[in-house]
């Protein structure tokens, strides 16, 4: 015979799976323990539901969130292969941005594309802002990776991607996927940055 959940005594089993015997003080008890179990199970559903409403409902920023982890990516396929600055080529100092070879602000579809993305010292993230930058930006992808690489990044990109409709759902989908990239990135075996950068991109799978 089973024991009571609240008063410990033997009873004879009248309900399925029951826990409770029938005495007046354990049928409270059964009753509090049946609404603290729905409470639970509700609970659990709102916030099942607000973790999947707010990509919905704060769509920007949730791509800001997506693109600070690509350009984290970023940052990590550039010390895997111990590039410096791709505009002046120096160590990153105490600061190491993932600059947007088209910024963000300028061009939102390309914030999630690694090609797009590359390690700059601080001082050196300020394309199109004065003092050649761009240029120098795009220089250093030359001198990296080569004139055809470079023309893809300034004039391809641009081209290919004009739209890429990420809705909400998606963009915390990829999220957790990026984030997961970054998790595993050790257990990857890249060839270079461009590679790195081209393998990812496929496997994201927001640019294809």
């Amino acid at each position: 015979m089973p024991k009571c959940k609240y008063c410990n005594s033997k009873f004879e089993q009248y309900e399925f799976n029951n826990k409770f015997c029938k005495d007046l003080d354990c049928q409270t008890a059964k009753a509090m323990f049946l609404l603290a179990k729905k409470k639970k199970q509700d609970d659990k559903e709102w916030n099942e539901y607000k973790k999947e409403a707010k990509p919905r409902l704060y769509p920007k920023k949730y791509k800001s969130k997506l693109a600070d982890e690509c350009q984290k990516l970023a940052r990590m396929i550039d010390n895997k292969f111990n590039y410096n600055c791709i505009d002046c080529d120096r160590p990153f100092g105490k600061q190491q941005d993932g600059g947007h070879f088209k910024s963000k602000g300028s061009n939102m579809t390309l914030a999630f594309n690694l090609h797009n993305i590359h390690s700059q010292r601080s001082e050196c993230n300020c394309n199109g802002l004065g003092g050649g930058r761009e240029r120098q930006y795009y220089d250093g992808l030359i001198k990296r990776y080569g004139i055809e690489y470079a023309e893809m990044v300034d004039v391809g990109l641009q081209k290919k991607y004009k739209h890429i409709g990420l809705k909400g759902n998606e963009i915390a989908e990829k999220l957790e996927l990026v984030r997961k990239l970054i998790r595993d990135f050790d257990t990857f075996d890249f060839k270079d940055g461009n590679h790195a950068r081209e393998l990812l991109n496929k496997l994201i799978g927001i640019y294809k």
